[in-house]
């Protein structure tokens, strides 16, 4: 079956690879299979962050990635620059002219970093506002006027900019990567998942994806994670919660067959509290399924990326190669 995918890949749009998300560039030998099974010829490595964290307040690097080897030579390095929306508040035109020729310092440095001459595209995520898209918008035309034609500049979309792009606006930028994940209201309380919402899809995208102006990746999600509530309130995201305690009856009070698990003891050294209510949201194969044959459906017909989120280990305890072979061939 692998074998018999691998062939026809060349017959369908989609070219497949991953995000990777990590502050060290240091892939193990799970990560390295998954790249070389998924046919994968780039990497969309995250360089840092830009935050206001600046003495003044104002946009520095924020946990910047260190490659403690070089990527390999088949692989070419596609690097990614996150940008919370809150540095664009108020932002000057020289201020965005100053930030564009930060960053692309930085990033030309990293990518050296990691063992490249150069790279032929760089993206640019950010959650961008009806208040701060004109100074986002303005930025972007710094980045680009930066770069040379040849390497191309793209952005992130969240359903919500697909769906009401007449207000969000269109960046300018050569090509977008739609964000198929974190799609719903974390912070809300209940029984529901926030990283992947087949109605959500829906509703924001079924009678707007074909019509987007721009040429268009797409990226999917592969991750878990567990999200916690405290006295019917959001308080983040437990990253040192071991899923497996969540099916000990002696620590936890499962609400039927639901996600939500009730502590019936604290658990300081995960910083939970008795009483805490954890809703484990997970991406499943038969929704990671059905959003890659809606997204077939509805898209345009055109070759792109798909990318799946992200580079991981744990994440392949939960699917296959051949399946996510499997979602790249429903393009």
């Amino acid at each position: 079956m692998i074998a018999l995918i691998a062939c026809d890949r060349r017959h369908h749009g989609a070219t497949a690879s991953f995000y990777y998300w990590k502050t060290a560039y240091e892939p193990n030998r799970i990560e390295k299979h998954a790249l070389a099974q998924i046919g994968a010829k780039r990497l969309f490595v995250r360089i840092m962050d830009i935050d206001t964290q600046g003495p003044q307040g104002e946009a520095v690097p924020v946990s910047a990635i260190t490659f403690r080897e070089p990527l390999p030579d088949s692989l070419a390095l596609v690097p990614v620059v996150y940008i919370i929306n809150n540095v664009l508040k108020d932002l000057s035109a020289g201020q965005q002219e100053e930030l564009a020729g930060r960053i692309i310092d930085f990033v030309t440095a990293k990518v050296k970093q990691a063992g490249k001459t150069g790279f032929d595209e760089l993206q640019i995520d950010c959650d961008w506002t009806a208040s701060t898209r004109d100074a986002y918008f303005g930025f972007l035309k710094a980045i680009r006027a930066r770069m040379a034609d040849s390497v191309r500049l793209s952005a992130t979309l969240r359903l919500h900019q697909v769906r009401n792009r007449r207000s969000s606006g269109v960046p300018p930028v050569d090509r977008t990567l739609l964000m198929c994940y974190n799609m719903g209201n974390l912070r809300k309380p209940g029984e529901h998942n926030s990283i992947i919402d087949l109605r959500e899809m829906d509703t924001y995208l079924k009678d707007f994806l074909s019509e987007y102006p721009l040429p268009m990746d797409m990226a999917l999600p592969l991750f878990s994670w567990s999200v916690v509530f405290r006295k019917g309130q959001y308080t983040g995201i437990s990253k040192r919660l071991d899923p497996r305690m969540l099916s000990d009856t002696s620590v936890f009070a499962r609400d039927a067959e639901s996600s939500l698990y009730r502590l019936k003891v604290a658990l300081p050294a995960a910083g939970l509290q008795q009483g805490d209510v954890v809703r484990r949201e997970q991406t499943r194969w038969e929704d990671l399924s059905a959003a890659a044959d809606f997204l077939a459906r509805y898209k345009r017909k055109e070759r792109f990326t798909l990318l799946f989120y992200h580079l991981d280990n744990q994440v392949f305890k939960s699917f296959s190669d051949e399946q996510l072979q499997e979602i790249v061939h429903r393009f």
